[in-house]
């Protein structure tokens, strides 16, 4: 129901809206104008009183459950965040506000009994203020965020953008709505009815005050396209791009950001979403996410330039995906899932089949068995005395070449003797000390003995 201060927020700044949106908010408009609606008495509501949505991991079949206070949220849980309607900046009595919204996604950030966030989008979209701080704080978590869509168009899908993935909640869910216009309400006609006639002064120095709004009222829209729409409409666009650029294929980026709202699975095939998934597997996909994370921390946590992954929100889109589940997987959804990679920034890795893996598997058995004969063959070359083969073929000839030579020599041949018969070449002279030894008594002695004279 439209209040008072949402009717203010509204009017304080643009909106960003899906069509559909537009209409109920006019209808709401004019029950208000038509005092059906009271608002003025709506009450405050406490931002502390709305407490924190978790899915826990030991009550898992409980579904969402909420708890008043962070220290009762218990360790691992995933948060739930709720961005439902019209997206205002402040709280009323109906919905949450994108402040309230967002300042609980940054304390659930920080705590730790949570490790990841769920954000459940049901939205047209809705005001630009305070939507870019929204959408910050979204694209800044430190844990994983997996942004599930029903509804996100507009300011919605602006924000939902910044999540590591965008899992479509099914079929009819619908994204997009990327792009600026305004649409306003001419109340002159209304006010002459009751009387009421508006009176417009500017400041002698204030010519262009409000000017662009007042040549669209008569007829021009040019001046509030080039002052307001446009310069918005790029900031809307570089966000965008920057979320999920590198996931639109460069054909269909112009389409895509051109205001179409696009329903189901065209949002996988145009990359404004990932994957199509329940609240079930968006939690378990936080999980998954978050486990990865944290086993990367640990390989890096020894490292002074650590960054936390998902700081960059470094993830992959639908082509990669789809891998999870796939039974078998084609060379092009492989090539698909690589260019992601290479996209996201990865290098030196790229994904191979199964079947691929275990032939070069097989091959690097057989590489090691070659590699090990190859060494033993180097090894006998280096005791041969050469480096390769050719020098050992050249080295065995030249052995054989002298081998034959000796081998053709004749057998009975013998060379001649270099002494007569009967002469030796041991001299028989002796000499002077051999005289002396032989005149000693003792060997006298044994010369004249008959036992030596043999």
């Amino acid at each position: 129901m439209l209040t008072y201060p949402t009717l203010t927020s509204m009017l304080q700044a643009p909106v960003l809206l899906e069509g559909q949106g537009v209409q109920v908010l006019y209808a709401q408009i004019a029950q208000l104008l038509a005092g059906k609606t009271g608002g003025a008495s709506e009450p405050e509501r406490e931002v502390m009183q709305l407490g924190f949505s978790a899915f826990t991991p030991h009550a898992a079949a409980l579904g969402v459950t909420r708890y008043s206070s962070l220290d009762e949220v218990p360790a691992g849980s995933i948060a739930v965040h709720t961005i439902a309607g019209v997206m205002m900046p402040f709280d009323s009595y109906y919905a949450v506000g994108t402040g309230t919204i967002g300042l609980r996604v940054q304390q659930a950030d920080a705590h730790p009994s949570f490790i990841g966030h769920v954000g459940v989008f049901n939205t047209p979209g809705g005001s630009t203020m305070g939507l870019e701080d929204f959408a910050n704080v979204i694209a800044g978590t430190q844990k994983p965020f997996v942004s599930l869509v029903q509804q996100a168009c507009s300011a919605g899908y602006w924000s939902a953008s910044g999540g590591n993935v965008v899992m479509l909640a099914g079929k009819t869910a619908m994204c997009g709505s990327i792009g600026t216009m305004a649409e306003f309400l001419d109340f002159t006609g209304y006010f002459e009815q009751l009387g009421i006639k508006t009176v417009t002064v500017n400041a002698s120095k204030s010519v262009n005050k409000n000017a662009s709004y007042q040549a669209a009222i008569d007829g021009d829209p040019e001046p509030l396209r080039a002052e307001i729409l446009d310069p918005l409409n790029e900031v809307f666009l570089s966000t965008v791009t920057t979320n999920r650029g590198d996931k639109i294929p460069a054909k269909q980026l112009e389409l895509v950001t051109s205001g179409m709202v696009f329903v189901g699975e065209a949002n996988l095939s145009n990359g404004l979403a990932d994957l199509m998934g329940s609240l079930d597997e968006a939690v378990a996909l936080a999980e998954q996410l978050a486990t990865e994370a944290d086993s990367i921390d640990s390989s890096l946590s020894s490292s002074k330039n650590h960054m936390s992954l998902f700081a960059k929100k470094l993830v992959l889109g639908a082509a990669a995906h789809a891998l999870v589940t796939a039974e078998t997987i084609t060379p092009e959804q492989l090539t698909a899932a690589n260019g992601e990679l290479t996209a996201a920034g990865v290098t030196g890795a790229q994904l191979i089949a199964e079947a691929a893996y275990s032939d070069l598997s097989a091959r690097a058995g057989r590489a090691d068995t070659a590699e090990a004969t190859a060494r033993g063959f180097t090894d006998a070359l280096a005791a041969a005395g050469v480096t390769d083969i050719a020098a050992l073929v050249s080295q065995r000839d030249a052995f054989k070449l002298k081998a034959d030579l000796y081998d053709k020599g004749p057998g009975a041949a013998h060379t001649d003797p270099t002494l007569v018969a009967g002469a030796t070449d041991v001299d028989k002279e002796a000499d002077a000390n051999q005289k002396l030894i032989a005149q000693l008594p003792h060997n006298q002695a044994l010369d004249n003995n008959p036992l030596f004279n043999n």
